[in-house]
């Protein structure tokens, strides 16, 4: 009984954690399309052109949508962390340290989705390897 209230329980945190991350990325994401926007402003202060902001905009909900799908989300956590990791590139280049913790989080949430969602990732692609080994003649 125990055993079931702890997975249950980490079912649930480990999907709390991806709802959060895909509203944060989704909606930041679809931020950086307009050109009147904050990111628009930070961007050219970071001497980014438009065409990368708006880039970094399809990644993060690329990233969004991958992490909506349990085969997926391991490749949408590393997108996230790779963006977020770019961040800090930018924050520290731009001598902006004070903000890098604001790419932390997301990179520690990622994380744990990609260290859940990997093993079951590979668990799935086994067993449809299986299956498909099982049909081809022989």
């Amino acid at each position: 009984m125990k055993n079931k209230v702890l997975r249950i329980a980490g079912f649930v945190l480990l999907w709390l954690v991806t709802a959060f991350l895909v509203m944060v990325f989704a909606r930041q994401g679809w931020a950086k399309f307009s050109d009147s926007s904050g990111w628009a402003q930070a961007f050219v202060h970071w001497g980014y052109s438009r065409e990368f902001r708006i880039a970094i905009g399809v990644a993060e909900l690329a990233a969004a949508a991958l992490l909506l799908y349990r085969r997926t989300a391991a490749y949408g956590a590393l997108l996230i962390i790779a963006i977020m990791l770019g961040g800090v590139v930018t924050h520290v280049r731009a001598d902006q340290l004070r903000h890098v913790r604001s790419e932390v989080m997301p990179i520690v949430l990622s994380a744990i989705v990609l260290t859940v969602r990997w093993p079951q990732r590979l668990r799935i692609a086994a067993q449809a390897g299986g299956a498909m080994g099982s049909q081809l003649p022989r």
